[in-house]
């Protein structure tokens, strides 16, 4: 019985974890807000979008649209009432401060080495002077901007195609070159590495998404207010998105 009950445990934290982390919870959201006002749902910079799956993709559209509202959403709102604005930053910058392997990695594999010896000199500023990364002081001091990488950008840069859009349960928006760059940025996390119990690397990871989007609540309900049909407004807004992360 106990095992049957961390097994359960074990799943529910999974879908927790993973949705938390998806896009529809990052920056898409408040790009798809953006482009409302710009181009017309539907369009995608003048490209065809390849969506072979819409109507499979929009049944699981609803289902992470209920997760969101009935379950994410409820729990991010009762966090950010113990936590502060200024905390929950602080906690912000301190994770992504921790995740600098995985954006240098990206960075030397996509040829940028001035980036990658920039993230070098922001993880060194911000963990001895920035306790440990919660105060961006490489950026706010020394104006040492951030850079962001991915290995599904680093993909797209290569030559990899994206392929066919997708809309998968729990994670969200992606597609098959941006769900293997997931993949492996998540094994580039150090958290992902703590020699500790299961358990607590995933309470980790958990609080560090719960954290998030805290910080974003208002975002997905801004697309869906914004626009005639939410799905097509966050799938046109992904893939506008990630053409130009990958672009850059």
């Amino acid at each position: 019985m106990r095992k049957v009950r961390y097994l359960r445990v074990g799943l529910i934290s999974f879908f927790v974890f993973s949705f938390l982390s998806a896009p529809i919870m990052g920056s898409t959201t408040a790009v798809a807000v953006e482009k409302q006002s710009v181009a017309p749902e539907g369009a995608s910079n003048g490209h065809k979008v390849y969506d072979p799956n819409e109507q499979f993709n929009r049944g699981v559209f609803e289902f992470n649209d209920h997760l969101y509202f009935y379950v994410l959403k409820p729990v991010a709102e009762g966090y950010s009432v113990i936590f502060p604005l200024e905390v929950r930053e602080a906690i912000r910058n301190g994770f992504h401060n921790l995740v600098f392997p995985s954006r240098f990695i990206n960075l030397v594999l996509q040829g940028k080495l001035d980036k990658a010896g920039n993230e070098v000199l922001r993880f060194i500023i911000n963990s001895g002077l920035g306790l440990a990364g919660m105060v961006d002081v490489a950026q706010c001091g020394l104006h040492l901007n951030n850079n962001e990488a991915d290995f599904g950008q680093t993909l797209g840069i290569w030559g990899a195609c994206p392929g066919p859009y997708m809309v998968i349960p729990v994670l969200g928006p992606s597609n098959p070159r941006d769900l293997l760059g997931f993949g492996v940025d998540t094994t580039m996390d150090p958290l992902f590495w703590l020699p500790v119990q299961w358990w607590v690397s995933f309470s980790a990871q958990t609080g560090k998404y719960v954290n998030r989007t805290s910080l974003r609540i208002g975002e997905y309900e801004e697309l869906k207010k914004a626009s005639l049909d939410p799905y097509i407004a966050m799938r046109d807004a992904y893939i506008q998105y990630r053409e130009h992360f990958v672009s850059k």
